[in-house]
């Protein structure tokens, strides 16, 4: 066989394939070519060792805001430096904004750029005030006919439910969402957090729908006086996907603590990357990774909950998170070190981790990605009151 690269002895991880085993790689024309032990190739092929590390495929954020019209927004390319090759935007536009969105930055992004339509008519713009306190920007008809004009982009419809996002508003808001996303195949993905009527809420949502922040301990959640709702439980059965979504203030030890001793695990793990949690927060896809790892899952159900699980929720298996042959060659090659490393939540505590994993190469489409420096906008002072309002709530 022909190839352009051979990566040589990893332990390959996807789980989209059950494989976890030290295999060979290949790569011919930006695609996956093959998979297998000591594959045969002719001398002059490139190779790469990568004995003692790990391989799998490129990660895959299921949230994040990456539309600098936003104060929320930053450059989603800063991710490639962290093995993410497919980031997904939680609906920080609407239907006004996304169009610029999409000429401004999906186009020309390094890595492959997905998104939320938010239900919103201009997304979220600030964290000063909420984008559906007043129900009239909820706007299903153009919501939907937008998800229509770009299926390849638009995933699904996002909205925000919660005292500071939509009031009073929030059930009729995700009435309007699920209007907007029905008869379309598309996921509506809720946002919850204190003020949400979380239990009403988890009773509205279909098969494939998505919750996110179901770990957050400001009110609210998943769990009331220290018991899962049964709501979430039912919810689960049929089909509804429970996502992380770390963010600044939406992931709390204990409560994650609580949920995992009554074996209520995440479908997907995600940062809910913005410049308000880049920097303090969640950092990187594989700290937030470590965290789950330091909570209890295994290496390989954490890769699984960043690559083929959330490309099922997209319906883009094949397509992303997997390294069948065919596939396109976006891999993350990895250490998992050993040590002693602090990890924080969004309410100031810290936890002692044993193990941590470290991005040592990314590839996307076939390519070595350089590591590369991202410029964030500069933080002001009503910035610095929202870093105030987490820690007074911490």
């Amino acid at each position: 066989m022909s190839y352009d690269l051979i990566l040589r002895r990893g332990r390959v991880l996807d789980p989209s394939q059950g494989m976890d085993r030290v295999a060979d790689v290949a790569v011919a024309g930006g695609r996956i070519a093959a998979v297998g032990p000591r594959l045969e190739a002719p001398p002059e092929c490139p190779e790469r060792d990568l004995g003692g590390l790990y391989l799998c495929p490129g990660l895959v954020d299921l949230h994040g805001h990456w539309y600098e019209g936003s104060a929320f927004g930053i450059d989603p390319a800063i991710c490639l430096n962290h093995g993410v090759t497919t980031v997904v935007d939680a609906g920080t536009t609407g239907f006004v904004n996304f169009e610029e969105f999409r000429r401004t930055r999906i186009e020309n992004a390094p890595l492959r750029v997905l998104a939320f339509l938010n239900i919103a008519a201009i997304g979220i713009p600030t964290p000063f005030a909420g984008e559906l306190e007043d129900l009239r920007y909820a706007r299903p008809v153009e919501t939907a006919e937008l998800l229509d004009a770009h299926p390849a982009l638009l995933v699904g419809v996002k909205v925000r439910i919660g005292s500071a996002m939509s009031g009073a508003n929030g059930l009729p808001a995700l009435g309007r969402a699920l209007e907007a996303a029905s008869g379309r195949r598309a996921p509506v993905m809720v946002h919850i957090s204190r003020g949400a009527e979380t239990p009403e809420i988890l009773r509205r949502l279909r098969p494939g729908d998505i919750l996110t922040h179901c770990y957050q301990g400001r009110g609210d959640g998943l769990l009331l006086e220290d018991l899962l709702l049964p709501e979430a439980r039912e919810a689960r059965a049929n089909g509804v996907v429970f996502d992380v979504g770390h963010g600044c203030g939406s992931f709390s030890w204990n409560t994650a603590r609580q949920a995992f001793e009554q074996f209520f695990y995440p479908d997907t793990i995600s940062t809910d990357l913005h410049r308000y949690s880049v920097e303090r927060f969640a950092f990187d896809l594989p700290t937030v990774m470590s965290k789950f790892l330091h909570l209890g899952m295994s290496l390989a159900d954490v890769v699984a909950k960043t690559t083929c699980a959330p490309a099922r929720v997209l319906g883009r298996e094949g397509e992303i998170g997997t390294l069948r042959p065919g596939a396109q060659a976006d891999l993350l090659v990895f250490s998992l070190e050993e040590g002693e490393f602090l990890l924080q939540d969004t309410h100031l505590q810290t936890a002692k981790a044993a193990r941590r994993i470290t991005p040592r190469l990314v590839m996307r489409e076939g390519r070595w990605v350089e590591p590369a420096a991202v410029r964030l906008r500069p933080l002001q002072e009503c910035d610095r009151e929202v870093f105030r309002r987490i820690e007074e709530t911490a």
